[in-house]
């Protein structure tokens, strides 16, 4: 079984998050993906709505496609959200699946200064999706000689071995920023790129304001 993580802040979740997650089970052919928000992330500004109100707005957003369920794993954790640490439980939770993480390209650029990011890959293969102004360029010498030993082309790969590849995905770039998005919903703005049910619980909690 195909067991994806698409780990993120989802402040707010969005239309460009479920599109180019819906494109990717369909590609890898994935049995269910985790979306799964991040309590206390390490190597950015802290997100303005709350950990609850995050979890609501993921809910929200997945109940309309059977293959999406909501993980609250990092939520439950009174510490950092450590990718690490996460991988590590659920390859210990869920030992017979094949653990994909899913990731963008900005991501991808900055592993190197992730906590402990050369395990990342003990545990699972990571997938990394393509992002609108942002070339697959890495710059560090460390990050390029892990990208060159883990490097896969090939899809079907993901399925003969259960961890240690990284793959670059063909979902579609969709540019949405939720930086730009919050922007556009303090100003009120209309026709948002979000799930109906998130805008409306977004205005009815008055978030982003």
């Amino acid at each position: 079984m195909i067991r994806a993580i698409f780990g993120g802040t989802f402040d707010p979740i969005h239309n460009g998050h479920l599109q180019t997650a819906t494109a990717l089970v369909k590609e890898l052919d994935i049995s269910t993906l985790a979306l799964m928000p991040s309590a206390v992330p390490p190597h950015r500004p802290q997100p303005d709505a709350s950990p609850e109100q995050r979890l609501d707005m993921v809910k929200l957003a997945s109940q309309k496609n059977p293959v999406f369920t909501v993980e609250d794993w990092e939520l439950r954790q009174n510490r950092p959200s450590f990718t690490a640490n996460t991988l590590s439980e659920f390859k210990t939770q869920f030992p017979d699946d094949t653990l994909l993480f899913v990731m963008g390209m900005d991501s991808l650029m900055n592993l190197h200064r992730w906590h402990q990011w050369r395990q990342l890959i003990e545990c699972a293969h990571l997938v990394v999706m393509p992002r609108a102004g942002v070339p697959f360029n890495p710059q560090d010498d460390e990050l390029k000689a892990f990208i060159s030993a883990h490097l896969t082309r090939d899809k079907n790969t993901l399925n003969t071995q259960s961890q240690g590849l990284l793959y670059i995905s063909e979902t579609p770039m969709i540019d949405v920023s939720a930086t730009e998005l919050r922007k556009q919903l303090q100003k009120r703005e209309k026709n948002l790129p979000l799930p109906s049910d998130v805008y409306d619980y977004i205005r009815r909690h008055q978030l982003y304001l």
